[in-house]
């Protein structure tokens, strides 16, 4: 799933519980993993590789195609962003600091992969890399780019909807 779709989902079940706070960011923060239990599309990580030294068979190489990827997974973010926080401003304007962190919050798990790849002893990204991996989703659309960014539009829509139809 990319970001942009993390960040509008995270939106959604924010405000959805946007009277606890607390509550709403951990529901954006666990909707991250809901999408992933689902098969979709990614789009390709030049920075990750097949290893099978590594736990969970794959390695992340911080040389330039790293850099490139940041780049390409920020302008991602980006876009969740600042559309969650244009809705928002439409139909919730009282609650954008709320988004704005449940984005944050939405996007977290994928940003603690990385942190996992860098710091692989760490126990605790250890076991947070094993759960991601055991929810998502086995069957992925990545050979198939026409179906699988056609699939995160109209997922993006439906929760755009929903949020609209909430409000």
């Amino acid at each position: 799933m990319t970001l942009s779709v993390h960040a509008i989902a995270g939106t959604a079940v924010s405000l959805a519980f946007r009277n606890n706070p607390a509550i709403a960011l951990l529901a954006a923060f666990f909707s991250h993993f809901l999408l992933d239990a689902f098969s979709h599309w990614h789009y390709r990580i030049l920075s990750k590789s097949a290893d099978g030294l590594s736990p969970f068979g794959k390695k992340l190489d911080f040389g330039p195609g790293f850099l490139k990827d940041i780049f390409r997974t920020g302008i991602d973010f980006a876009i969740g962003l600042i559309v969650s926080l244009i809705v928002s401003a439409i139909f919730f304007p009282e609650n954008l600091w709320l988004v704005f962190w449940a984005v944050i919050a939405s996007a977290l798990p994928d940003a603690l992969q990385v942190f996992y790849y860098r710091f692989k002893n760490f126990k605790p990204l250890y076991w947070f890399q094993w759960l991601h991996e055991a929810i998502h989703s086995e069957k992925r659309l990545d050979n198939e780019p026409a179906k699988g960014v056609a699939q995160q539009i109209v997922m993006a829509a439906i929760l755009l909807f929903l949020i609209y139809y909430f409000h």
